[in-house]
């Protein structure tokens, strides 16, 4: 996979954040991303559950029942009219894959900050490991240790365990770049409506 086109999607948003922030330009702003991206793999494992042992749900989040045709995906029973606000399908929203992707935000930002190469091929990574509490485990201690050894090489340390644990969670990099762009576009409008 070709990260350059996220890392230029990427960019552009940080400047629109930079351009309604104008604080954040030239000032340290790694540190906050850093944080910003362990409370996103918070979010994220919340949406897995899977840490929940405490649970008897600990079934992912990965769909939302659409609220007007009550995850039916019918907006009229008696006419059998298809929901509009899903299309039939009964569901908006993925939010595990949602937490994922904001995650990715942040990783790209952060590889942004400490100018990492913006050029990257990656190549499909196999994982051998089946503990996803463990690779969450690894994403956020790689998290921390970014932050002392700003490097190209700690930097791809770091995505690679997150690609590993996107693949973990069972999303594909097309799910995973679909749900990028659509978030950024979100993230776009929530700048233009002071978010």
């Amino acid at each position: 996979m070709n990260l350059t086109k996220l890392f230029e999607t990427q960019a552009v948003l940080d400047e629109h954040i930079i351009q309604e922030h104008p604080e954040l330009r030239g000032q340290n702003n790694l540190d906050w991303k850093l944080l910003a991206l362990q409370v996103e793999l918070g979010e994220c494992a919340n949406e897995w559950r899977g840490f929940k042992k405490w649970s008897k749900d600990q079934e992912p989040r990965t769909r939302v029942a659409c609220q007007p045709c009550n995850g039916s995906g019918l907006l009229s029973f008696v006419v059998k009219k298809t929901c509009r606000f899903c299309n039939g399908s009964g569901t908006v929203g993925n939010p595990l894959l949602e937490e994922y992707v904001d995650c990715l935000h942040f990783i790209l930002s952060i590889g942004l900050e400490i100018d990492v190469e913006t050029s990257l091929v990656w190549d499909d990574i196999d994982f051998f490991d089946t503990d996803i509490t463990v690779q969450f485990i690894g994403v956020a201690s790689t998290i921390s240790q970014l932050r002392n050894w700003k490097s190209r090489g700690s930097w791809e340390g770091l995505f690679s365990k997150f690609y590993i644990l996107g693949k973990m969670l069972g999303f594909t990099w097309e799910q995973v770049e679909e749900a990028y762009y659509a978030k950024n576009k979100v993230n776009h409008e929530r700048q233009n409506t002071g978010y």
